[in-house]
């Protein structure tokens, strides 16, 4: 009976999960310019169209530039955050860790103001800098939560079998912390990509004509025209979506096969 009730409760948490991009997706291939059912035949132009068009290339190089400036960022800032966070005892570890996943509870709607604000009196104004700054303050939480997780399963007395032959403490971190805790390097470096690529919210805020991401340049879409470009659009994001989840999943069995 239990097995019942878990697939029964799997199947029906799937479908409702799924069951919007099984209705909105298939548009992407709709010949209408418009995004009416029934569709009225197949077709690839609409790829065309996004391939073809400047501004969504702009943006979506912009989107990836971004992106990989606030994945390095916040592996730096996060990784470093996290080994620093592992020395500390048990109630400074607590205090740090809240403090610094901290940006992860507070509304982006309230970090896109605080940061235009604080951009302007500094001088910053928007652009791609600001932009990656930005980005980083929300991803770097999220790298330092899988390297924490990842340093947290690692047996201490490999750290110590090294210094007690005599290696120091960055021969110890080079040669056995970070080749164990790579997993969760690589899965915080993920998360920070995929969040920096698809986050809309705060790049309101900072983004200029000439740095709008991806997700901005569809937003806009949304409000002038609904037409099947706009769906091809979230079909790309999905796969990219999907594509991360699937390497996340493989990295999280290399790192439970270790």
């Amino acid at each position: 009976m239990s097995k019942v009730v878990y697939w029964v409760s799997l199947s029906f948490a799937f479908f409702f999960l799924a069951a919007p991009l099984l209705i909105v997706l298939p548009l992407a291939f709709n010949d209408s310019s418009f995004l009416t059912y029934p569709m009225e035949g197949f077709t690839f132009r609409w790829f065309g169209v996004f391939f073809d068009t400047p501004p969504w290339l702009s943006s979506l190089a912009n989107s990836f530039k971004v992106a990989l400036g606030t994945t390095l960022a916040a592996l730096l800032i996060g990784g470093l955050a996290a080994m620093g966070v592992m020395l500390l005892g048990r109630w400074g570890r607590i205090v740090m860790s809240a403090l610094f996943v901290s940006p992860l509870v507070i509304p982006s709607v309230v970090l896109g103001v605080a940061m235009a604000y604080a951009f302007g009196r500094a001088g910053w104004g928007g652009g791609y800098l600001s932009l990656v700054f930005a980005h980083t303050i929300l991803a770097a939480p999220l790298v330092f939560l899988a390297v924490t997780t990842s340093l947290m399963g690692l047996d201490p007395e490999l750290d110590r079998a090294a210094a007690s032959m005599g290696a120091s403490r960055w021969r110890r971190f080079h040669t056995v912390t970070l080749p164990l805790a790579m997993p969760g390097f690589a899965t915080g470096a993920l998360f920070a990509f995929i969040t920096s690529f698809d986050e809309v919210v705060v790049a309101l805020f900072l983004s200029t004509p000439q740095t709008q991401t991806l997700p901005i340049t569809l937003f806009s879409s949304l409000r002038d025209r609904l037409e099947p470009t706009i769906v091809v659009v979230a079909l790309l994001l999905s796969i990219v979506s999907c594509l991360f989840i699937l390497a996340l999943n493989r990295l999280q069995r290399r790192g439970a096969g270790r």
